[in-house]
């Protein structure tokens, strides 16, 4: 099976957790978190959730799949028992498969969201929205351009790894949130 998404055999980006053995890759942004937030005021009407657990009692809005149609469950990782991760179906009143869509309803109170870091940091930052459950989050690998050569890379593949590179230490000499 040969696919050209950069124009190269098999290129792409993907989630470094996710990357084949056998192919050159090339990190693009920093360590990611999912981080759970909601909005100050849908705080003011629910108490702010200590575990995993405690999301039985919030509406937690979820993300579907646009490939699979699958909701995205909701992973955490045990602050005391190290290795120990576990998954959390989200129950909500909204399923979606647009982030902003999703991020809009945080923002307006609707429920609690599970989502990348770096797309939230602005909203964190201005207290639109407040994190919660940081210690069951842990960060994981993030996004890789991956090639299966460096050998004969074509001069637009180079440009754009490039270019990514050069993005990626904008975001790592940022604001951290």
């Amino acid at each position: 099976m040969r696919c050209y998404l950069l124009g190269v055999g098999c290129g792409g980006i993907r989630l470094g957790e996710s990357l084949a053995e056998h192919m050159v890759a090339v990190p693009i942004t920093p360590m990611l978190e999912m981080v759970v937030v909601g909005s100050p005021e849908y705080f003011k009407r629910h108490e702010l959730p200590g575990t995993p657990a405690d999301l039985v009692h919030h509406n937690c809005l979820s993300y579907r799949n646009t490939t699979s149609g699958a909701i995205y469950h909701w992973e955490f990782s045990s602050p005391e028992i190290e290795g120990h991760t576990f998954v959390v179906e989200p129950q909500g009143t909204l399923t979606t498969n647009d982030d902003d869509g999703m991020i809009r309803a945080a923002l307006q109170g609707l429920g609690l969201i599970q989502h990348m870091d770096f797309a939230l940091h602005s909203h964190l930052n201005e207290g639109l929205l407040v994190r919660v459950l940081r210690s069951w989050s842990k960060p994981f690998p993030g996004f890789y351009l991956y090639v299966p050569t460096r050998e004969q890379m074509p001069a637009k593949v180079r440009a754009l790894m490039d270019f990514l590179l050069e993005k990626r230490a904008q975001v790592d000499t940022g604001p951290k949130g």
